[in-house]
């Protein structure tokens, strides 16, 4: 049975002691260490490679981004924030950040994070590999140059001109996707991923298995927790993406402020 290398780095004895209570129960987390600030954690990571760390961010001296700038690069464990300021998501996802838990939680969201973690360090190696794979293709796609600019849609006998420009976002509507414009909806005969693979990544943002938006319709966008983000769209139109994208988002969102 594979024992996961873990530390837990909190200056709040209470917080610190509970997120450890909660580790003893399962029998695959080996806690090496118990750190009350970043300079401890510092030290605990020096005596020997991590798998996983419960880091808070607000700390005296060294914040928790703070502690990960430190450590030699490919060397960062995979961490889960816990911290009471939801300000920090953005960047805790940027960072690669397994999980964002904000305090108080419960012990089942507790496990779900832990689950979580588990997971990507044993799928460690296959990630990297499929992410390297990813990242190829994507760069494949964001090479053509032929992106659409319309879609001709026929509908009862009549046929309407769509701007891609116009269309706010995209949802799938059974067999077809639903492309909503500021006047009206229409359907087209097409796969989500298909569509993804026509339109200007710059532009439209995969958010959901079954959402795109169109980035120059979006008002606002918000953490909402539970590694969820909230699209406002102009039109007032709230859009809750899927957990699983909450990376890739963070990530373009950040590139997006820079």
């Amino acid at each position: 049975m594979k024992s996961f290398r873990t530390i837990v780095v909190d200056d709040e004895p209470a917080a610190r002691s509970r997120v450890l209570r909660l580790l003893a129960t399962d029998p695959d987390i080996q806690v090496v260490a118990e750190c009350r600030n970043g300079m401890e954690a510092l030290e605990a990571i020096r005596q020997s490679p991590l798998d996983l760390m419960f880091l808070d961010v607000q700390m005296p001296q060294l914040s928790g981004f703070d502690v990960i700038k430190k450590f030699p690069t490919g060397q960062v464990p995979f961490v889960v924030f816990v911290t009471a300021h939801d300000k920090y998501a953005l960047k805790a996802f940027n960072v690669h950040a397994v999980d964002y838990l904000l305090k108080p939680y419960d012990d089942e969201r507790f496990f779900i994070s832990l689950a979580r973690a588990k997971d990507f360090i044993e799928m460690k190696e296959n990630k990297r590999l499929t992410d390297r794979m990813l990242d190829l293709m994507q760069g494949h796609l964001n090479s053509r140059k032929e992106f659409a600019q319309e879609y001709v849609i026929k509908e009862k006998g009549r046929e309407y001109r769509v701007a891609v420009k116009d269309i706010m976002w995209i949802s799938t509507e059974g067999n077809y996707l639903e492309l909503q414009t500021e006047a009206r909806r229409y359907l087209l005969r097409m796969t989500m991923n298909l569509i993804e693979t026509e339109l200007d990544p710059a532009v439209f943002m995969r958010i959901h298995r079954s959402y795109m938006v169109n980035m120059a319709h979006v008002r606002n966008t918000r953490y909402s927790g539970n590694n969820e983000f909230t699209f406002t769209m102009s039109n007032g139109k709230h859009l809750l993406s899927g957990r699983n994208y909450k990376e890739q988002i963070a990530n373009l969102l950040t590139e997006r402020e820079q």
